[in-house]
């Protein structure tokens, strides 16, 4: 568990300095990309379907995720602010 926890923490310290624009734009992909991605939800989508605990672990490891992401963001905001004054 600790090392979920630890893999959330660090791809969310990654996220934070990767561009927006890094995967260009999603115009610009080939023709059959947007096919296997639909492809690909769809099996999501069955497999969540057989899986519901597994599914909700996962969506509970995002939120989680992304409260921590929020909560190192707004440290980090405040640590600048605070060395800025």
């Amino acid at each position: 568990m600790m090392f979920l926890f630890r893999a959330i923490f660090w791809l969310a310290i990654v996220s934070c300095f990767i561009p927006r624009d890094f995967a260009g734009d999603p115009g610009l992909l080939p023709a059959g990309t947007e096919g296997a991605m639909a492809d690909a939800g769809e099996a999501l989508d069955g497999w969540c379907e057989d899986r519901p605990a597994v599914c909700e672990a996962g969506e509970e490891a995002a939120r989680l995720g992304g409260f921590l992401a929020d909560f190192a963001t707004d440290r980090i905001e405040d640590a600048l602010e605070e060395h800025a004054s």
